[in-house]
């Protein structure tokens, strides 16, 4: 009987070596391409499916705002076959390194074709919060793909079709749903929505400028309120990366509720363990967007 058993047991460790050494061989075969941040990672995982290993370069959790890879990082991000980054300034200047330090990897920038927004020369790098930016951005991502791993191009194509009919969706129930707001102004902590006030005929106020790393300043605090005032505005939006103190001081002094508006430039803990995605994600947003614009 222990005979038996031993064997018995022996069989199974053998056969989770051997599944486990098939699973690291067909990982193998497959291409590597690391996306830059959260956006692009998960918008190329639902486009790559089964045959490319897809992996994100900055961790979640992390603002993608000035994030460096350390030594350990660069090593890894440039044994990849390829890498997709927005570009639009977003990875700079990271991203320059990594080019530099890795000759033999493909680069593909998935934000050309989108209309930039500019302050002066600075890039608004936030395009892949409004579904009609996103949609240029899976364009880009679908063919890169198709270069990248040509033999399995019709299985890209079909991915990419399924996630384009998605996005078409939420860019009309965006189109539906915010032409009927109330109000048309929202109040932001960075001006991460440029590209959904545009968009979507909004307008967008921000407390800081392009980067959620700015330093709010007294005299934007102050005319914010006034404007909130003035425009009878219920509620304002935190971030959930964000110091939410200004916010809050904001929300306090105007009268206003404060609510939260993700920027998607990464999963927070809470994202993860609620097992959300970007299409979720944005699916939200444009709930509290229409909240506040009533």
């Amino acid at each position: 009987m222990k005979k038996v058993a031993i064997t018995t047991f022996l069989i199974i460790v053998l056969v989770l070596n051997l599944t486990a050494c098939s699973s690291k061989t067909s990982e193998a075969s497959k291409p590597l391409v690391y996306a830059s941040f959260y956006p692009i990672y998960d918008l190329t995982s639902k486009i790559a499916g089964d045959k490319v290993v897809v992996k994100n370069i900055i961790p979640f959790n992390v603002s993608p705002h000035g994030w460096e890879p350390s030594a350990k990082e660069m090593a890894k991000i440039t044994k990849a076959n390829a890498i997709l980054y927005l570009g639009m300034t977003m990875e700079e200047p990271w991203i320059n390194k990594v080019k530099a330090s890795a000759p033999n990897t493909q680069f593909y920038e998935v934000s050309k074709g989108i209309e930039p927004i500019k302050k002066g020369n600075t890039i608004n790098p936030h395009p892949w919060l409004s579904p009609k930016e996103a949609l240029i951005i899976i364009k880009n991502i679908n063919e890169a793909l198709q270069k990248i791993d040509p033999s399995n191009k019709d299985y890209f194509e079909k991915n990419y079709q399924n996630l384009k009919a998605q996005l078409e969706n939420l860019d009309k129930q965006y189109s539906d749903e915010l032409s009927k707001a109330r109000l048309k102004t929202f109040v932001v902590f960075h001006s991460a929505f440029a590209y959904v006030a545009r968009d979507y005929e909004l307008n967008q106020e921000s407390l800081v400028g392009m980067s959620d790393e700015a330093e709010p300043s007294p005299a934007r605090m102050s005319e914010l309120v006034d404007l909130i005032k003035k425009e009878s505005i219920k509620y304002v939006f935190a971030e959930s990366l964000s110091a939410a103190k200004p916010m809050e001081a904001i929300a306090q002094e105007s009268g206003a509720t404060l609510l939260k508006l993700n920027t998607i430039g990464t999963l927070s803990q809470e994202d993860i363990d609620r097992k959300a995605d970007f299409l979720s994600l944005m699916k939200d947003n444009l709930g509290k967007l229409k909240k506040a614009l009533e």
